[in-house]
């Protein structure tokens, strides 16, 4: 089985990380030591919009299609 990070809240709502097995559905909290439940949260992930690095495919196309214009433009006049 392979072993992931996943958040566990128990009935007084103390959010808990463990690094358990998939199939792992309930933990003791480690502040009050009561049952705590598999929650689903969001991924923190985080692509830099300023360097470029990870450009969106709108920023693709209008590159490509300012470069296209570009060309029609030297061609036409």
């Amino acid at each position: 089985m392979s072993r992931r990070l996943f958040e566990f809240k128990c009935e007084n709502s103390h959010v808990t990380e463990r690094f358990v097995d998939e199939t792992v559905k309930t933990v003791q909290c480690s502040e009050c030591d009561a049952p705590a439940e598999k929650i689903l949260s969001a991924c923190g992930i985080y692509l830099e919009p300023f360097s470029g690095l990870h450009p969106s495919s709108y920023d693709r196309w209008s590159r490509v299609r300012a470069e296209k214009l570009a060309q029609e433009k030297k061609q036409n006049g």
